[in-house]
């Protein structure tokens, strides 16, 4: 099978992954192997869902259960992926009518950072961009704007890491930032008032308006140090005022914001949980974390991005 590149493990499919680097190293095991059954996973006997993830409107959006030697992922109509205990294996099986385009989504954006968080990696949902060598982070809700700033970011010539899915570890100088690959995901809207060239995009899946922004990448990010991590208030959205507003988050409110925007799998595994708030105050200990609120108007856009160089600057 093919290798490719994702965050610092290699994953094996034939499975089109488009946006992943190639592995060319002779003699390189992988990390992950993923495939596409051939029929649907067998439900486990008296199926007990562990958790449902909800959208903001209430609906379940994913779906939990334990199986014999591993677990069940469903994304309701979508898809189901079936994850082995050790989460060496991935296979799926896509719902009637899931084109190649959203499994693609929900494998590299939803299943395989959960994967990695079972594996005790803090990964968050957060975009992020390298800035004099160093990179700033923007975490947040779905919707709450990071890619957009982020994207806003990369345009002005910051090199970009990540659109959602972002690995922190402890480096000797630091918190280490590792991106999961490269790669914009936009609302058209974004795109239009962000680009002055129309870039190379997708539709990102088939429930979703927004595209995905096709960036180069020729070779393997290494791990950067990160500056400061951006929570974004998406009550900002609502925000009438021209105002840009930063503050500078306790140890304690930056590391449960960590907690919350970080991905997980199995959410009832106690052990699991504890290592996660464990990781999540190392990080809170060792790099500032601010909250991040400003109206959602492209015309103040570069307002809002001076506004945060300017506190990477001071920090």
């Amino acid at each position: 099978m093919p290798l490719y590149s994702y965050a610092d493990v290699t994953l094996a499919t034939n499975f089109s992954v488009a946006g992943l680097l190639a592995v060319i190293h002779e003699n390189k095991s992988s990390d992950i192997t993923f495939q596409i059954m051939n029929s649907p996973p067998v439900e486990p006997a008296g199926i007990d869902w562990v958790h449902h993830w909800h959208t903001p409107s209430g609906d379940i959006s994913l779906s939990l259960a334990r199986r014999e030697k591993g677990f069940l992922l469903r994304f309701p109509a979508l898809a189901d992926f079936v994850i082995a205990e050790n989460g060496s294996r991935i296979s799926a099986w896509p719902a009637p009518g899931t084109d190649e385009e959203t499994l693609r989504h929900l494998l590299l954006d939803q299943v395989l950072p959960r994967v990695l968080s079972h594996w005790g990696r803090l990964v968050l949902h957060a975009s992020a961009v390298c800035v004099d060598d160093r990179v700033i982070a923007f975490a947040g809700d779905t919707g709450s704007g990071k890619s957009t700033l982020a994207a806003g970011l990369h345009i002005s010539g910051r090199p970009l890491l990540t659109d959602d899915g972002l690995v922190l570890r402890s480096g000797k100088s630091g918190i280490e930032a590792i991106p999961c690959y490269a790669g914009l995901r936009l609302l058209p809207e974004s795109v239009a008032a962000l680009f002055a060239e129309s870039p190379q995009e997708k539709a990102m899946a088939s429930y979703s308006l927004k595209n995905r922004v096709t960036l180069p990448q020729n070779e393997e990010i290494d791990p950067v140090e990160l500056a400061a991590l951006f929570v974004l208030d998406k009550s900002g959205r609502e925000n009438k005022e021209p105002d840009v507003s930063i503050a500078s988050l306790s140890q304690r409110d930056a590391c449960m914001e960590l907690v919350r925007n970080s991905f997980q799998l199995d959410v009832s595994n106690q052990e699991q949980v504890t290592a996660l708030f464990s990781s999540a105050a190392a990080v809170a200990e060792r790099v500032p974390v601010f909250s991040l609120s400003y109206p959602r108007d492209f015309s103040i856009m570069p307002s809002v991005l001076e506004a945060v160089l300017l506190q990477i600057k001071k920090t």
